[in-house]
């Protein structure tokens, strides 16, 4: 987790992060050549957070062209890329769907989209990293406020995850792209890079965790890391499950009662009753 991020980042004009993204690049490009400068270095120097600048600049390959002029129209190239392969994917499925396909749909050539991204899986992964910043950027500084704000950090995280909820259920088409891909991880470097995406979520999760506990005075937990992919396996699970039998995964209502149980531990309750959360059959 880039420890010089700020919450004024976060609310950041798009045209002026990339100003100072790019900015960033062309200072630290002064003493060796621009595609060696890596998404970190140009973070720190920017006071943004690596996934910003990662969206914001694309391929390390491309930075020599930002710095002459191209960086805007490559950029804005790049997005309808990505809105493009959004919306074909999830029509098509992973498999389903080309590259020609996604080229159309953002009225460009193949060559373009090659330009920009080697591969599918290239382009997919380009996808989650705007996924995951999209979350940063726009849904996780207000969560996290609303969390710090419960006396009870057990409503905090409730309301926080209850969040996560909403938008699940809001747009299921990409959990279950995730979930194609994730078949996927037979290929040596789609599952690297799978690996690397998760333990920069967790990193950055037991980073929040720590600091939500800091703010209410209290001491964080030994590993935050641990419970952030504690965490993480369980939504992921409850999603999966949640697809599979939407009829009888009731997210809403399963998920509060879920962080009861283990909040309070895993000990028999006083009087059984069943889960209204399960519809029996």
């Amino acid at each position: 987790m880039n420890r010089s991020v700020t919450p004024a980042a976060v609310e950041l004009d798009i045209h002026e992060a990339r100003q100072r993204a790019i900015a960033a690049l062309r200072q630290l490009s002064q003493a060796r050549p621009a595609p060696e400068v890596n998404y970190g270095e140009i973070a720190a120097e920017a006071g943004l957070p690596w996934q910003t600048v990662k969206r914001l600049l694309g391929p390390r390959e491309e930075f020599t062209a930002l710095l002459d002029g191209g960086g805007p129209e490559l950029v804005d190239t790049r997005d309808r890329i990505l809105d493009a392969a959004a919306r074909v994917f999830s029509n098509k499925s992973y498999l389903g769907a080309s590259l020609d396909e996604v080229a159309a749909d953002a009225g460009l050539t193949k060559g373009a989209v090659y330009w920009h991204f080697k591969s599918k899986s290239d382009l997919f992964f380009a996808l989650l990293d705007s996924r995951f910043q999209q979350e940063y950027d726009e849904h996780l500084p207000a969560a996290l406020a609303r969390d710090a704000a419960h006396t009870d950090p057990k409503d905090g995280l409730k309301e926080l995850l209850g969040g996560v909820v909403d938008r699940v259920k809001q747009d299921p088409d990409w959990p279950r792209l995730f979930l194609e891909f994730m078949g996927q991880a037979r290929d040596p470097d789609v599952r690297n890079r799978l690996a690397t995406a998760y333990q920069d979520s967790w990193r950055m999760s037991a980073g929040l965790i720590a600091h939500q506990h800091q703010l209410r005075g209290q001491q964080p937990p030994a590993d935050p890391e641990l419970l952030a992919i504690f965490w993480s396996a369980l939504m992921d699970g409850l999603i999966m499950a949640w697809l599979v039998n939407p009829e009888r995964i009731q997210l809403d209502s399963l998920m509060p009662r879920m962080v009861d149980m283990l909040w309070h531990g895993l000990a028999p309750a006083p009087e059984f009753t069943s889960s209204p959360a399960i519809e029996k059959e």
